[in-house]
């Protein structure tokens, strides 16, 4: 580990033991993780578990830690605020901010996983994000054996696609291509552009992810290393180019319904779902 590495290390310790309401501070992410592939353009990843997270959530509290240079706070993982922070050399770091009771809630949920039949639906998915963001890796930074005991109960979790959820996907997907294709016919060649990279690009390389996954391939989610597990094919159906240009944009859409076609077949197929039949969108877009 480099030495600016370990001046973050000791800098966020020493931060979090500072504050008696931080009751844990619990390093995820690749660089805990065994077998990660973290390198130097990694960043940080920490549950922050406090017993006053509305003291956190606006992520003030970055700039306590080090030369912060940046902030953002968004919502992650159902209904927890995730803030992300960049201090000095571009080094990233996300925090995760947890009330403390609820997580003593889920992690004791997880000593008697058979009573998951009468677990609400809030308590369901706060196990389940614990499971697939901390289940990879952890390492606690504060809160000693109590919180090692509470984490050692997350077991790994990948979530997979479910048949609702594939239909979902599917049908986001192929009515945003017949929106942005027409936006391109009519000359509104950034609504278009838009839509391609929002919606279109962002459902292909989901389901090209299941794809992967369910052939044994080690994929990752938002498109994360995705030079490393895909295909020839799907790398370069994937390479679009979309300048405002009406006849640039239509082959860019042309080319991800192609790769979206052929990935929600193969999902579809190796599920036993029924799978997507758009040719009549696909035989009016090759039409524009």
């Amino acid at each position: 580990m480099s030495g600016e590495a370990q001046g973050w290390d000791g800098a966020v310790s020493a931060w979090a033991r500072s504050r008696p309401d931080i009751q844990a501070l619990v390093q995820i992410g690749s660089r805990v993780q065994e077998g990660s592939t973290a390198d130097a353009w990694s960043d940080y990843d920490y549950h922050l578990v406090t017993s006053r997270p509305e003291d956190y959530r606006d992520g003030r509290f970055t700039g306590e830690i080090g030369d912060c240079w940046v902030s953002g706070v968004q919502v992650a993982f159902g209904n927890a605020v995730k803030v992300t922070a960049v201090y000095e050399g571009a080094m990233e770091a996300d925090f995760v901010v947890l009330g403390s009771l609820d997580v003593r809630i889920v992690t004791a949920a997880m000593r008697w996983p058979r009573t998951k039949v009468i677990w609400p639906g809030l308590l369901r998915r706060g196990v389940e994000s614990f499971r697939i963001v901390a289940g990879p890796g952890w390492k606690v930074i504060k809160g000693g054996a109590p919180w090692e005991k509470r984490y050692r109960r997350v077991t790994p979790l990948r979530a997979e696609l479910t048949e609702a959820q594939f239909k979902d996907l599917c049908g986001e997907f192929w009515t945003q291509l017949v929106w942005a294709a027409k936006k391109a016919a009519r000359g509104e060649l950034r609504a278009s552009q838009r839509a391609l990279h929002v919606h279109l690009l962002e459902n292909a390389f989901r389901i090209l992810q299941e794809e992967a996954l369910l052939e044994g391939r080690k994929a990752y989610p938002l498109s994360r290393r995705a030079e490393s597990w895909l295909t020839a094919e799907q790398l370069s159906g994937t390479a679009i180019r979309s300048s405002p240009d009406k006849a640039e944009l239509l082959e860019a859409l042309r080319s991800i319904s192609d790769v979206f076609t052929a990935a929600s077949r193969s999902v579809a197929s190796r599920r036993g779902w029924s799978p997507p039949e758009p040719e009549r969108v696909r035989t009016w877009l090759a039409a524009l």
